[in-house]
C-alpha cells in the first residue's frame, strides 16, 4: 500500500544511521529438519525460503478486509537490484523503510508526497513497491497498491523476481488490484491470477461490527427464522438463516455471509450491536454449549470469543448500551404546502422529516454533478389532519398512557395491530388526496410514483431508525391506490418493531410524526448500491466504501441474503485520489465487474460532494460520514442518488492513525 496516513507508530524500530538488520532465523541443531520459532528481530530478508522466515516477517493486519490475512511488504530497488522483504509489523509502510535505510546522496528518497508521486505513478521510478498476502485457505498472492500505475509488463517481471525468492513459488499468484490491470485481458495471459471471488469463498470469519455484548444465547438453525416479537434486546442471536429484518438484540452471529452495507449490518452498526459471520455457527461447540445461558460476546478485527457471563456483568452491559435520557423529536404540524426538494434544508426536519430534508440538501449538492429523482414533501400537517379527522389522535394519546401498553409486550402488540388496522380502514380527507394528485401532475412525469416514509424520529443523535418504516409505489391516476399508499406509510409509524426500538432507545413516541417524500419512480436502474463515505477498515487510508449489486431479478445490495456477495469497492482518496480496489466480485455477475471505471469516476465525484456537504470534512478521517444509497440507471448509466443520511465510523485502536507513542494523530492539511 502507498505511504499514506497509516500509523507511523513502528517507524523507529531501528536506530537512526544504522543499516537495516536482516532477520535471524535459528535453524536448530545440525541436521535438524525444521527451524525454531522466529524471534521477529531484524528489519528485512532478501528472500523467503521457509515458513520460519515468513513467520518472522509477516504482519496479521487488523485493517484487512479479509480477517486473518497475513502481509509481507516488498521493496525492490531498481538502482542496485536489491530486494527487501520487510518485517512488516515494524515497517508497515514502504516509504518509512525506504526513507530510513535507502536514501543516499546519489539517490535521495525525498519527502512522502514526492515519493508517492514518483514511486507509484512514474515509469522512471526507483522502486517497485508491492506486498505478499497469505489469505485464508493458504492462498498466496503478490499485489500492488490500488493506485499503482506500474505497467503490466513491469509487473510481470516483478512477479517473477518475487516468485524466484519464495518457498511457495508454485502457489504464488497475482491479484490484479490496480483497475487498469484488472480490466486488461493481457493480465490473465501473462500472469497466474487469483480472483476476488476465490478469496471470499475461503473466508470462515467476517467481523462486521466490532464490540462487546452480553446476553442469552439463542440459536436458530438454518431455515428457522425468528418470528416477530420472539427476540428481545438481551438476546445474543445465532442465525442459520438471515432474516429480512431484525429487532434490537444484544449481538448477532450468522452462518450466512452478510453484505457489509446490507440492511442487517447497517441496523447493527446504527445500534452499536456486535455482529459477525462465522462458518457453521449454529453447530459450533462453543455456541451450543452456551445455548440458553448468559454469555459475553467479543468481536475484534481478528476473531471473536463467546464465553460465560454473570448476571451482574450482563446487567451492567445492558445499562451501558441504552441512552440515559428520553428524547422527544421536534415536530411541526403547520401547513407549509408541499415544498419541492430543491427548497428543503436540514432545518425542515420537524416539518417534512429527515429523509426529505436530507435529500433536499443532496439535491442542492447534486446540481451539475449527479441526478436526484424529482420530488416534493407531503408534510407532517397532512398526517396530523388525517389523525384528527378520524379521531385517531385521541386514540394514540390514550394508547400511550395505558399502563398495560408500557409494561406488557403482548398488550402492546395487540394495541398497535388494532391501531394500524383502524388507520388503514379510515378515509383520507379529500383535500389531502386531491391536493396531492394535483401536485404530482404538476411536478412529476407520467407513471408510478414512490411514497417514501420520512419521519422526525430517525437520524437523531444516538438513534438512526433506519428501516423501521414503510414506503410504497402508487399509480397517481388511481385515487384508491393513492389513498392506500398514504395510509400504508402513515400507519407504519406504529409497526411493532418501530415502537419497540423507540422504547429501547428512549424515544418518546408521543411526538413522532410521519411526513411523506413523494418522488418519481426510477425503473430503468441496472445497478443498485450503498456507499459509506469513510473507510471502515482503516482511518489512515481515507476512502469511500462501495457495495453494489445487479438490479435485475429483484437483486438488492441492502437486502442481500443467503450468502449473496455484492461487489465491494474501495475508492481511496488520500494523496492523489486515484486508488481503486475491487475487494470482492458480485455473486450475481459471473465474476465480471459491475461498476466500470467511468461509473466509478462519476460515483467518486458524487460521493465527494455529498461527504463534504454532510460533514465539512474534506480529509475523511474524522469518522463523520454519509450513508448513501445510489442507482446506476439508463443507457447513459447515470449516477442517481436516492438517499443520504449521516453515518459515524468509530475505529478501534488497531485501525486508528496513531503516532509512535500510540496517541491519535490529527490530519495534516492537504
Amino acid at each position: 500500500m502507498a505511504a499514506s496516513l497509516v500509523s507511523a507508530s513502528l517507524l523507529f524500530g531501528a536506530c537512526a544511521g544504522a543499516p537495516p538488520r536482516p532477520v535471524a532465523i535459528d535453524a536448530g541443531p545440525v541436521g535438524s529438519s525444521s527451524a525454531r520459532a522466529p524471534t521477529r528481530d531484524g528489519d528485512y530478508a532478501n528472500a523467503v525460503r521457509s515458513q520460519a522466515v515468513w513467520d518472522a516477517l509477516a504482519f496479521r493486519s487488523p485493517t484487512a478486509a479479509l480477517p486473518g490475512t497475513e502481509v509481507v511488504k516488498i521493496v525492490h530497488d531498481r538502482s542496485d537490484g536489491q530486494t527487501y522483504f520487510l518485517q512488516s509489523e515494524r515497517w508497515p509502510i514502504h516509504y518509512f523503510f525506504a526513507r530510513r535505510f535507502l536514501s543516499t546522496a546519489a539517490h535521495p528518497v525525498g519527502d512522502e508526497v514526492v515519493f508517492n508521486r514518483r514511486e507509484y505513478h512514474r515509469p522512471d521510478r526507483r522502486f517497485v513497491l508491492g506486498s505478499l498476502s497469505r489469505y485464508p485457505g493458504d492462498v498466496w498472492a503478490f499485489e500492488l497498491y490500488a493506485g499503482d500505475e506500474l505497467s503490466l509488463d513491469e509487473t510481470a517481471r516483478a512477479f517473477q523476481l518475487v516468485r524466484d525468492r519464495v518457498f511457495f513459488s508454485r502457489e504464488l499468484r497475482y491479484r490484479p488490484v490496480p483497475l487498469a490491470h484488472d480490466g486488461d485481458p493481457r493480465t490473465r495471459a501473462l500472469l497466474p491470477v487469483v480472483e476476488s471471488s476465490e478469496l471470499f469463498s475461503k473466508v470462515t470469519f467476517q467481523p462486521l461490527e466490532l464490540g462487546t455484548a452480553y446476553g442469552y444465547v439463542r440459536v436458530f438453525p438454518p431455515g428457522r427464522v425468528p418470528a416477530a416479537g420472539e427476540l428481545r434486546p438481551f438476546d445474543l442471536v445465532v442465525l442459520g438463516t438471515l432474516p429480512e429484518d431484525l429487532p434490537v438484540v444484544a449481538g448477532v452471529i450468522s452462518e450466512e455471509i452478510q453484505a457489509p452495507l446490507g440492511h442487517i449490518n447497517v441496523l447493527c452498526h446504527n445500534r452499536k450491536t456486535p455482529n459477525l459471520y462465522a462458518k457453521a455457527a449454529t453447530s459450533r461447540d462453543d455456541v451450543r454449549g452456551l445455548e440458553g445461558k448468559l454469555a459475553k460476546l467479543v468481536v475484534t478485527p481478528l476473531g471473536f470469543t463467546l464465553t460465560p457471563a454473570t448476571q451482574a456483568e450482563a446487567e451492567a452491559g445492558w445499562e451501558r448500551s441504552r441512552p440515559k435520557e428520553i428524547t422527544r423529536p421536534a415536530r411541526d404540524d403547520r401547513d407549509v404546502g408541499m415544498p419541492g426538494l430543491e427548497a428543503l434544508t436540514l432545518g425542515d426536519v420537524p416539518r417534512v422529516g429527515a429523509k426529505a430534508a436530507q435529500l433536499g440538501l443532496v439535491t442542492q449538492l447534486g446540481r451539475g454533478r449527479f441526478r436526484v429523482p424529482r420530488g416534493f414533501a407531503l408534510p407532517m400537517s397532512a398526517y396530523a389532519e388525517f389523525l384528527r379527522a378520524n379521531g385517531l389522535d385521541r386514540r394514540v394519546e390514550a394508547m400511550l398512557r395505558e399502563p398495560a401498553f408500557a409494561r406488557d409486550p403482548a398488550a402492546r402488540k395487540r394495541a398497535l395491530d388494532d391501531l394500524r388496522a383502524a388507520m388503514e380502514a379510515a378515509p383520507v380527507p379529500a383535500s389531502i388526496v386531491d391536493g396531492l394528485s394535483r401536485r404530482i401532475a404538476e411536478t412529476l412525469p407520467p407513471g408510478k410514483v414512490r411514497l417514501r416514509s420520512s419521519t422526525n424520529s430517525e437520524d437523531l443523535p444516538g438513534f438512526n431508525g433506519a428501516g423501521l418504516y414503510r414506503s410504497t409505489r402508487v399509480d397517481p391516476a388511481d385515487r384508491a391506490d393513492v389513498e392506500r399508499g398514504l395510509k400504508k406509510v402513515w400507519s407504519s409509524v406504529w409497526l411493532l418493531g418501530a415502537e419497540e426500538e423507540r422504547r429501547y432507545y428512549r424515544i418518546d413516541s408521543a411526538t413522532v410524526g410521519m411526513a411523506i417524500l413523494v418522488q418519481e419512480s426510477v425503473d430503468d436502474d441496472v445497478i443498485n448500491g450503498v456507499a459509506i463515505t469513510a473507510n471502515p477498515f482503516s482511518q489512515g487510508q481515507p476512502g469511500f466504501f462501495v457495495n453494489a449489486q445487479l438490479s435485475r431479478g429483484e437483486g438488492s445490495v441492502t437486502g442481500a441474503r443467503g450468502n449473496e456477495i455484492p461487489e465491494q469497492v474501495m475508492l481511496y482518496h488520500y494523496e492523489d485520489g486515484n486508488g481503486v480496489e475491487r475487494m470482492s466480485a458480485s455473486s450475481r455477475a459471473g465474476g465480471r465487474p459491475l461498476l466500470s471505471a467511468e461509473d466509478l469516476t462519476r460515483l467518486r465525484a458524487a460521493l465527494a460532494a455529498i461527504h463534504e456537504g454532510f460533514t465539512g470534512d474534506t480529509y475523511g478521517m474524522s469518522g463523520k460520514a454519509a450513508d448513501v444509497e445510489f442507482l446506476i440507471a439508463g443507457p447513459r448509466r447515470e449516477v442517481v442518488i436516492v438517499q443520504a443520511r449521516p453515518y459515524q465510523v468509530e475505529w478501534v485502536k488497531e485501525r486508528r492513525w496513531l503516532d509512535d507513542s500510540g496517541q491519535p494523530l490529527a490530519p495534516r492539511p492537504r
